[in-house]
């Protein structure tokens, strides 16, 4: 049994750091955790991507199709990984666009938000969470991974806990930003499952 989690966003959103969030979390649930990290110019805003396998896996990289779970920190980030996962990837979509570097350097206009999600639409099955508004009312838009991060943990695609989640948020934060990032991973966890029970979605 395993689950692979791909998570996609520009420098600056906290890619790495939910990726660890996510892998620590998995740990304290008694799990084999692989992670592996891929950005480039991350610094200034260029794409991050993280991969977390779970489960009885040995490579960091997941074949081709097996990815369970894409948490697209920004909308255009999780739109280029659309046709390189299965059709069974469930995309959690941060409704936030950061327009990455690649699209300044090349001088092209942002598409519509909307047609970044129904681009998805077509092959995927999209949860859309307006994270960095949530992550804002907490106090920190810096912690809208934290509220992607209770996203995840709501559809129990993750075999982890809530109570393993608050454990690894306490771990790796300090007071200050524990709290916020708690409040932001429930705020994202009631959302979602909020949302799920609306739209009577049920996630295998």
């Amino acid at each position: 049994m395993e689950t692979n989690i791909l998570i996609a966003g520009v420098g600056g959103q906290g890619v790495i750091t939910v990726g660890r969030l996510i892998s620590m979390a998995g740990i304290l649930a008694s799990h084999n955790v692989v992670m592996s990290e891929l950005h480039g110019l991350a610094q200034r805003g260029g794409s991050v991507s993280v991969n977390v396998r779970i489960g009885n896996v040995i490579s960091p990289i997941p074949e081709a199709g097996s990815v369970d779970c894409v948490m697209a920190l920004e909308p255009m980030e999780g739109l280029r990984y659309s046709p390189r996962v299965g059709k069974d990837a469930v995309f959690l979509v941060n409704l936030h666009p950061m327009t990455p570097i690649s699209l300044s350097m090349e001088e092209k206009e942002y598409p519509p938000l909307f047609s970044v999600l129904n681009e998805i639409k077509r092959d995927h099955q999209v949860i859309p969470i307006d994270a960095t508004d949530i992550a804002h009312k907490v106090g920190n838009v810096r912690v809208s991974n934290s509220v992607l991060a209770g996203s995840l943990a709501a559809t129990e695609i993750v075999n982890i806990s809530r109570d393993d989640f608050i454990v690894a948020i306490t771990k790796m934060f300090g007071s200050k930003l524990k709290d916020q990032n708690i409040k932001a991973f429930d705020s994202g966890y009631d959302f979602t499952m909020g949302y799920l029970e609306k739209n009577h979605i049920l996630l295998d």
